[in-house]
């Protein structure tokens, strides 16, 4: 009976083929008729599909068999080339070691025994083919003597001695001086490579042909099981003055490296990661191999083999590589003939199998079907509402302007009012659900023509169809549906809607322009107040891009310092002199001129450079303090506006200490100007932070006193040096007794508190008289003086007087 060998064994075709038989048969015995309608021709037919399938088998095994044949011993050819290349590399890397080692002998250098050891070690670690190294210098015999007495000293042996008489009496002495490793080598020390013949053969032929040569040792005293090899590397040095014909270099000595074939062979498989191939090792023209591994099949015909040659010092060999008897059986590929066949096998069964499952197969399509169909539904919905998503509404946009075309139709743009706060303070799970809750709410309210999405976290979508008017009023009915309280988790919460609108088409023909122009109508409504609607308008959008536009601008002016400081004199009502000066932020746009702070401040705040332009105010007013003081002007206080968002900076103070202490400016000198609102914020901290500044050095105003609605019990624990009245309280006198009343109470508590107190916004000569009448301390406005250039306020501190720079 045919078989195969797999992995080390005979496995029988017959196997795997009646089992094949039996399943079939038995399937088919269940596919015959009755014993009374079976007739010969179906008998015979079934037998006939039966042999088919049997010889249909036999021959895809046989085909696959020859195939991995083929495989394998293409397999074993590659890896050959592999072989043949490391062992190339191992037979240069020999030879490079070798003359390596030439440099530590070198004529004139002092030859270090323990440097000697350490390179031959180093090289041995590296290359586990290599037994020993050893240096053969060739000695004058009437050199020996002092030879001797030398290497003793060196090697700190007095044992040490030159033994063998070289064969010829002309010869010199070439003896052995060091050898490494010498735990195994020492025996070596002192022996003559002249004393015997063939070794004395390999000298004189090395050194005829001036380059390394190899020869065969049968016997090493280090592996006397395993042919070795001698590789003698001749040494030369330069010698002066050069002959004619014998050129400038006399050989002094020879390098010796011994190896063994084994160890070398062993090193080539394991760097190729090769197992179970033999070697048979011939010299050139040799019948017979000097070396062959344990365990060759050489005598055992195999297939797979191949000869290769090695050209080693002068000496080219011939290498048989055959694969040995484990080779086929552990090679990846002939391991997977027996998968194969039970493979071959598993899919005969199969077939059959499925044939019977023709219902399995239909409710396997029908499952396929329904999580289709749950898929789709899962990607056009939102997972935690249930409500249709982005997807979804686009492809019902894209619908509305091909199939449904003609028809108007708006996009309500629905984002809910201060939802984070719910989030930050009650926690995301409470925030989904309330999410969950208005949507199944909104979605049982939705009017005949509505379509509710919901794009991301609080933002909805809303599809309405039909006028303008009937817009509106959906708009109208969201609001109030959105601001429907509803009870989550033990909370009752109420939210409101702030809605932008854009009309299908007057506002854009495409889903995209469509929710861009209700966004920013929406955005419109928030800052209306919220709770509301907006309609788009192109003005909103020429807004957006004017102030996208500045921002940018106002970027490129906070790198390139197109910012100026103007300052605007405070005067004493004492003695009209100047008591401080305030620094105020003017923008030299370049394409639109001089620019006050309120076009760009508010900017600033909005998209958080305010505390980058804060700082380089700060900058920008110590540096001008400097210079002023290089001038010799006596200088009184400059007021800085500092933000809250820079107050509260967790190292604003050493910030503010590390500029001013740059340019030497006293910090009494500089007036940090404070808001109410700071103090409303966190009046604790706000406290504390103060009291540091302070403390500091610098000097404290609150700005603005009197529209923040500060507490007066938290006023009297600030350390503040002054307190400044609003304008907006200093413009109405004559005309509001109630803002009257205001000035009088404010001049009183800064009495009362010892602060100093200032009013903003001094226009007319009955403000100033009303204001110096109830002993209030200081004032500024244009009155006296507006906010000038740093020259023209220096001419005004020259001067000591008040100068109108209008």
């Amino acid at each position: 009976m045919p078989g195969k060998a797999i992995s080390g064994q005979i496995i029988p075709l017959w196997i795997p083929l009646g089992i094949v038989l039996t399943a079939t048969l038995h399937y088919g015995r269940s596919l015959l008729p009755s014993r009374k309608e079976r007739k010969t021709d179906k008998r015979f037919r079934l037998a006939l599909q039966l042999g088919a399938v049997l010889l249909s088998v036999v021959g895809l095994n046989q085909l696959y068999m020859k195939h991995l044949d083929e495989q394998v011993g293409r397999a074993f050819q590659q890896d050959v080339k592999v072989l043949d290349a490391q062992i190339q590399a191992i037979v240069q890397q020999n030879l490079a070691e070798l003359a390596s080692l030439e440099q530590l002998v070198m004529p004139g250098k002092q030859v270090d025994p323990a440097e000697f050891r350490q390179a031959v070690l180093r090289l041995q670690a590296s290359n586990a083919s290599v037994l020993a190294y050893s240096w053969d210098p060739i000695v004058p015999r009437d050199e020996l003597g002092l030879f001797e007495r030398r290497t003793r000293r060196l090697l700190e042996d007095p044992g040490y001695a030159v033994y063998g008489e070289s064969i010829e009496p002309d010869d010199p002495i070439i003896p052995v001086q060091f050898v490494e490793p010498q735990e195994h080598n020492r025996p070596a020390l002192g022996f003559n490579l002249l004393s015997i013949e063939d070794r004395r053969n390999w000298v004189m032929l090395a050194q005829s042909l001036g380059r390394p040569v190899v020869t065969q040792i049968l016997n090493l005293t280090q592996a006397p099981d395993e042919p070795g090899l001698l590789i003698l590397h001749p040494v030369y040095t330069l010698v002066e003055p050069s002959h004619l014909l014998m050129g400038n270099k006399q050989l002094s000595g020879y390098m010796v490296g011994v190896f063994t074939v084994q160890r070398m062979f062993d090193a080539a498989l394991k760097r190729a990661g090769i197992q179970n191939i033999e070697f048979s090792l011939y010299e050139q023209h040799a019948p017979d191999p000097f070396f062959q591994t344990l365990g060759s099949v050489a005598q055992q015909g195999a297939s797979d083999e191949a000869l290769f040659d090695v050209e080693f010092a002068q000496q080219i060999w011939r290498i048989r590589a055959i694969a040995g008897p484990e080779y086929r059986a552990q090679h990846p590929v002939s391991s997977a003939k027996l998968m194969q066949t039970l493979l071959v096998l598993v899919g005969c069964l199969g077939g059959l199998l499925i044939l019977g499952m023709h219902d399995r197969e239909r409710l396997l399509l029908e499952q396929v079907k329904r999580q289709t169909r749950s898929l789709a539904y899962q990607a056009r919905h939102d997972d935690l509402t249930g409500l249709p998503n982005r997807l979804r509404l686009t492809e019902r946009v894209r619908e509305r302007l091909t199939i449904e075309r003609g028809v108007a139709f708006s996009v309500l743009f629905i984002d809910l009012d201060r939802f984070k706060m719910i989030n930050d303070s009650l926690g995301h799970q409470v925030g989904d659900q309330l999410l969950k809750q208005m949507s199944a709410h909104l979605q049982l309210k939705l009017a005949d023509g509505c379509e509710l999405f919901r794009t991301g976290g609080d933002e909805f979508i809303l599809l309405v169809s039909g006028p303008h008017e009937q817009v509106y009023v959906e708009a109208e009915r969201f609001i109030y549906l959105c601001a429907l309280p509803l009870q989550v988790d033990h909370h009752n919460l109420q939210v409101t809607a702030s809605i932008g609108i854009s009309h299908y088409p007057e506002h854009g023909e495409d889903l995209d322009t469509l929710i861009k122009h209700a966004d920013t109508a929406m955005y419109r409504a928030k800052a209306r107040g919220k709770n509301c609607f907006e309609v788009y308008d192109t003005v909103l959008t020429d807004a957006a891009v004017e102030a996208f536009q500045l921002e940018q601008d106002l970027r490129v002016a906070l790198q390139e310092k197109q910012l100026i400081l103007h300052y605007q004199p405070q005067y004493s009502l004492q003695d009209q002199s100047i008591c401080g000066l305030e620094a105020l932020v003017r923008w030299q746009h370049p394409e639109k001129g001089l620019l006050p702070p309120g076009q760009f401040i508010p900017l600033a705040e909005e998209t958080n450079l305010i505390m980058q332009l804060g700082w380089q105010v700060i900058e920008m007013a110590c540096e001008q303090i400097l210079a002023w003081q290089e001038e010799g002007l006596e200088l009184p206080p400059v007021a800085v506006n500092i933000s809250p968002p820079q107050l509260l900076e967790v190292d604003f103070i050493q910030h503010i200490n590390l500029i001013v202490d740059r340019y030497r400016v006293p910090r009494g000198l500089l007036e940090l100007e404070i808001t109410e609102s700071l103090i409303l914020q966190d009046p604790d901290m706000s406290i504390d932070l103060l009291g540091q500044l302070r403390q500091a050095g610098y000097r404290l105003a609150l700005d603005d006193f009197g529209t923040g609605y500060s507490s007066l019990s938290r006023l009297k624990q600030l350390p503040l040096d002054r307190l400044k009245i609003d304008y907006s309280f200093t413009r109405d006198i004559g005309k509001n007794p109630k803002d009257e009343a205001v000035i009088l109470t404010v001049i009183a508590l800064g009495r009362s508190l010892n602060i100093e107190v200032l009013a903003e916004g001094v226009e007319t000569e009955e403000q100033l008289q009303f204001l110096q009448k109830q002993g209030c301390d200081s004032v500024q406005g244009f009155l006296l003086s507006r906010p000038t250039t740093a020259d023209k306020c220096a001419i005004m501190l020259g001067l000591g007087q008040s100068v109108d720079a209008s």
